[in-house]
């Protein structure tokens, strides 16, 4: 949606195809974007580029399809090779290429110009695993920081759980985001006396056991599940703290929102969110749950550190991870693919 409204105001006709009935197809239509919904059933499953999406997109003059994951490159490689056009392929997650010859022979050179990688992250895990490095562009992952800049904090939602300091957690209840940590920390923490209350948004397959281990651990008043959430901005401006265990990130929107919102990250060493953080927050080895304790303590209650962190932190999102730096690299790309 921000790429494709920031190319619009760089008068690049771009339109948007989605699955029918998805929410980014709702959401780009309230912003009276254009935007149509894709003509097959499944994209993900896609065999065949349907005759009337080769229709639209060979009278549209279209000049480059960017597809923006996995799924979507195997409808949008059949399309550009049919009608010649140069296919460009955003990559979000960092994880090799698989090496299985339908993997290969998806992601070849003959099927994707470039890839556009959100981090450097990215662009070394996927080349590392044999893909031609000089086919990786790092393109940021942007944020809409004006939007950012006037999120409140959620008032209601502090009072409601109370406590001295409140902690976020966002993401996915997932084995690799890693929620146990948040929950053993938030034990060791309350056995020192400190009176947190741990706020996680997000839903997944280990819900039930978070709240197994947080009974268990007898935080189960300490730590909340929120559920899915759509205002996790708003809530980790509500927060103290973000703490974020996740163990593989490719580069972390939510780090980097709590960067711009001012509020200090506690984090997993991962590479990709490292990288984000860029030594402006607090960092800690996978499971480490003293170190992440101690860390969050110092987050928390030393203000003079807790102020440079979120200083430093603020100003360096700002300056790398604006919109229109990711709207820029992403038209440097596209120039690129559509010269060569």
């Amino acid at each position: 949606m921000n790429l494709l409204q920031g190319l619009q105001r760089r008068g690049i006709r771009a339109t948007l195809f989605a699955a029918p009935g998805s929410v980014l197809l709702a959401r780009a239509g309230e912003a009276g974007l254009p935007a149509q919904a894709i003509p097959v059933r499944d994209i993900k499953r896609a065999r065949l580029a349907r005759p009337e999406l080769l229709s639209v997109l060979s009278s549209a003059s279209v000049d480059l399809i960017h597809a923006h994951d996995s799924g979507a490159l195997t409808l949008a490689g059949r399309c550009g090779k049919k009608l010649g056009i140069p296919v460009v392929l955003s990559r979000r997650v960092a994880s090799p290429l698989r090496r299985n010859p339908f993997s290969r022979v998806k992601y070849s050179g003959r099927n994707v110009a470039a890839v556009l990688a959100i981090s450097e992250t990215v662009k070394s895990v996927f080349a590392a695993s044999g893909y031609p490095a000089e086919r990786i562009h790092v393109v940021q992952s942007g944020l809409d920081l004006e939007a950012l800049a006037s999120v409140e904090a959620d008032a209601a939602l502090r009072a409601s759980v109370g406590g001295r300091y409140t902690v976020a957690g966002v993401g996915k209840l997932s084995v690799k985001k890693n929620w146990q940590m948040l929950v053993r920390a938030a034990a060791a923490l309350s056995a020192e006396g400190l009176d947190i209350q741990w706020l996680v948004a997000g839903e997944g397959p280990q819900r039930a056991r978070l709240e197994e281990l947080a009974a268990r651990l007898d935080v189960a008043d300490r730590v909340h599940l929120l559920g899915f959430r759509t205002d996790c901005d708003r809530i980790l401006k509500t927060c103290d703290l973000l703490f974020f265990p996740s163990l593989v990130e490719g580069a972390s929107v939510t780090v980097r929102q709590a960067m711009a919102l001012g509020t200090p990250v506690v984090a997993v060493n991962a590479a990709g969110t490292a990288e984000s953080l860029a030594g402006h927050g607090w960092l800690v080895s996978p499971n480490d749950v003293v170190a992440a304790a101690r860390c969050v303590r110092e987050a928390l209650t030393d203000e003079a550190r807790r102020g440079t962190a979120i200083a430093a932190a603020r100003t360096s999102a700002h300056e790398r991870f604006s919109l229109d730096t990711t709207v820029e690299g992403t038209l440097s790309v596209y120039r690129h693919v559509v010269k060569t």
